[in-house]
């Protein structure tokens, strides 16, 4: 029994031995490779950003779709190359499969191959994207689905013969975003009435929420000059004139052209002399002697108080940590000075504002007094395209309603009687002109920032409109003429 027991243990050594020695073999001879399982290899083929919805729930990205291209490194799949690329981009791709793994490439037209696989993908952008989308993507990055394609590979990651892979879709069909305030109808028409627009901005708000219907921004810097503080000017001279209505001053003012404050002497534009003005016809004639004389007659500590009530010098936060200067306010100090307190009179001194800010104290003007901070957000669009709706908006009353009402008339009196008159339709536009200095000078010649601030129709007001050029000449001559499209192809919504 014993000699048994030691045979069967002298066997089991040796077979231990044995297999010992073949794994060995196998792992250190180079001539097999090891392998427990199957790994794989994956490519992404499309990746899904929240959309951008306006205001009606209708898309603005992630709208179309385009088509990508999957190229195995086969002899079938490079025998169907030139039926879809240029020569370079087979070049390209060629080096590419030298890896040994897919590739994934976008073709701008579809067509049916036998080995070359074709998948149609969200395209986040249209090809022509509005710098204010551009502006919201840049805050709106995240992630919320894909589509992939996967792929089995053996122990020395090499493609299996035969397999096209699995398509892994995550989320990919969600209708997650934002809705923005945006009108599509609106925006289009502002984008066609200022498409001559070099340098400058257009901004459309709702008079009641000041929800940011349109905004458009013009140049090739991708500026969004709409978001940008610019010297303001002459439109400034609607807040002096608010003020002096909320402090029961109305000057009576004899313009010979000049006014002189300090050692300092300040003129109206080409040195036009205005004569006998109130506040009512020195807004309309855009007066700057009638503005210094009655800024220095309030102070600045009634103009301050009534720009900042507007939003001056503040700044506007739309979601997450998105916020932007409203532009600056010169503070008490600066202006305890006479000839500082003279040029915010009419606008000028290193008083600036962007021009969504001067569309939003335009709608306080136009709705009875009440400021609202300005809104691009609508609220919240869930993976079924239902709307959450944000909060409301809060209203604050800033002037009394009689004088917003008579700031009102008093900028339709601009464009019966004054500056604006190329702004007129159908009896009901209403604004305020201005050409402001800039301190820039190109060539020897002073950059001029030119606006026109108004509100429209008049006697229903529905829209703030602000349009402003960059390297400009007159308000009047750049912007009226924009403000005036705007509101034609308004009335036929």
């Amino acid at each position: 029994m014993y000699k048994r027991i030691i045979c069967i243990l002298c066997v089991f050594c040796l077979l231990f031995t044995g297999t010992l020695g073949r794994v060995g073999y196998i792992i250190f001879s180079g001539e097999y490779s090891v392998s427990i399982g199957y790994n794989s290899y994956t490519l992404n083929l499309g990746k899904l950003y929240p959309t951008l919805y306006d205001r009606n729930l209708d898309k603005i990205t992630n709208k179309n779709n385009k088509y990508i291209a999957v190229i195995r490194p086969t002899e079938k799949c490079l025998s169907e190359l030139e039926n879809l690329f240029s020569f370079k981009e087979i070049k390209e791709i060629k080096n590419e499969l030298q890896k040994g793994y897919p590739v994934v490439k976008e073709i701008n037209n579809y067509k049916t191959c036998k080995h070359i696989q074709i998948f149609e993908v969200v395209e986040r952008n249209e090809k022509k994207v509005d710098i204010l989308t551009k502006t919201i993507q840049s805050y709106n990055n995240d992630v919320i689905g894909k589509k992939e394609i996967n792929f089995t590979v053996d122990a020395k990651g090499r493609l299996l013969e035969g397999d096209k892979g699995t398509v892994l879709e995550e989320n990919y069909d969600s209708l997650e975003g934002i809705c923005l305030t945006i009108d599509k109808k609106i925006q289009n028409i502002v984008e066609e009435s200022a498409k001559n627009m070099k340098k400058g901005s257009v901004i459309v708000l709702d008079v009641n929420t000041n929800e940011i219907l349109a905004s458009y921004s013009a140049g090739n810097d991708n500026i969004n000059r709409s978001f940008t503080p610019y010297c303001v000017g002459s439109v400034f001279k609607l807040v002096v004139s608010a003020t002096s209505l909320e402090n029961n001053v109305n000057l009576e003012y004899d313009c010979d052209g000049s006014i002189v404050v300090g050692d300092t002497t300040f003129s109206c534009q080409n040195n036009k002399t205005h004569g006998s003005e109130d506040l009512k016809t020195a807004l309309a004639n855009s007066c700057n002697c009638y503005f210094v004389n009655l800024s220095l007659k309030l102070g600045s500590d009634k103009i301050l108080e009534m720009a900042e009530k507007l939003g001056f010098g503040d700044k506007t936060i739309f979601f997450n940590d998105w916020e932007i200067s409203n532009g600056n306010l010169p503070s008490k100090s600066v202006l305890q000075s006479k000839g500082q307190l003279s040029l915010l009179g009419f606008g000028q001194g290193s008083l600036t504002a962007t021009p969504l800010q001067f569309a939003s104290a335009v709608s306080a003007f136009a709705n009875g007094g009440y400021y609202t901070e300005p809104k691009l957000i609508h609220g919240n669009v869930d993976k079924n395209k239902n709307l959450i709706r944000k909060n409301s908006l809060t209203r604050k009353k800033v002037m009394s309603s009689k004088t917003a009402k008579t700031i009102s008339d008093y900028m339709r009196y601009v464009v019966t009687d004054g500056t604006g008159k190329i702004a007129e339709h159908n009896n009901n536009s209403a604004g305020k002109t201005s050409t402001a200095q800039s301190g820039r000078y190109t060539n020897e010649k002073e950059i001029l920032n030119t606006w026109f601030a108004g509100f429209y129709p008049y006697n229903n007001p529905k829209y703030s409109i602000v349009v402003m050029t960059e390297d400009g000449k007159s308000g009047a001559g750049d912007c009226c003429p924009i403000y005036r499209s705007i509101v034609e192809k308004l009335d036929n919504l």
